[in-house]
């Protein structure tokens, strides 16, 4: 939403009875250096018991009102940018069924070994990048909406928007991580639908056309890489993958 000053992040830890503290002290520390990277301290938090091990936590930022951008400002015209490619709920059963002797076996049907540790790689390094620098690129340049494309997947963040906004969004070209498409065939995931699930997924931007090129240059700058996959048009909260989108691996 634009907010870059963060106040502080509120970890919670489910920590199982038989699980070794060392792991539990792994993940705190993993947490730790993840807010040391973007300028943030873990400030408290609760640890529990439970069956499997969880974590997460709650972030409080602030923000002056001009510089947060809601989901809701769309307008007829704006072009979407979309910040990371998709792909993390198949990587991530790449590396799960790697490690199942049968579920292997269709996975190196499809993939080499080495493309499978690569699509696990690459999904690691897209989820462990933080949105902030595109939240200080909206503070720059400043876009009329955005959202996060996380659990709901693409097509399900992208009818938030243009639910909120009252508008219909076009899109035309879905980047994806390498392998991805075909691991998502596998265990229909729907990605090329636009469908798949994703986690600390990027971020989908309406720029105004005579913003697009400062803000992509702005994220440029920031090592982000902006994927131009579609547009705004007046409607009524509809999102439409094109029949001619293009699939894109990166």
């Amino acid at each position: 939403m634009g907010a870059t000053e963060i106040v502080g992040f509120l970890a919670i830890l489910g920590v199982p009875p038989d699980m070794p503290i060392g792991i539990a002290v792994d993940i705190l520390r993993g947490i730790k250096d993840y807010l040391e990277d973007v300028g943030a301290s873990c400030i408290g938090g609760h640890t529990i018991f439970n069956p499997w091990p969880l974590s997460g936590g709650e972030v409080t930022a602030v923000a002056h009102p001009d510089q947060i951008v809601y989901q809701s400002g769309a307008r007829g015209g704006d072009v979407l940018v979309l910040t990371k490619p998709l792909g993390t709920q198949p990587a991530m059963a790449v590396y799960r069924a790697m490690k199942d002797p049968v579920l292997s076996e269709e996975i190196l049907k499809i993939l080499s070994r080495k493309e499978a540790e690569e699509i696990v790689e690459k999904a690691l390094k897209l989820m462990t990048s933080p949105n902030k620098p595109v939240a200080e690129s909206m503070q720059e340049v400043k876009p009329n909406a955005a959202t996060d494309i996380t659990g709901f997947g693409l097509v399900g963040h992208a009818r938030n928007m243009a639910r909120e906004s009252g508008v219909d969004l076009e899109i035309n070209c879905i980047p994806v991580i390498k392998g991805s498409i075909q691991v998502s065939e596998l265990f229909g995931y729907g990605l090329e639908a636009g469908e798949s699930a994703e986690t600390s997924g990027g971020m989908l931007v309406a720029v105004p056309p005579d913003k697009l090129d400062a803000f992509i240059s702005s994220l440029k700058k920031r090592g982000v890489t902006a994927y131009v996959i579609g547009n705004v048009k007046e409607g009524n909260g509809k999102v439409t993958i094109t029949p001619e989108a293009e699939v894109v691996e990166v």
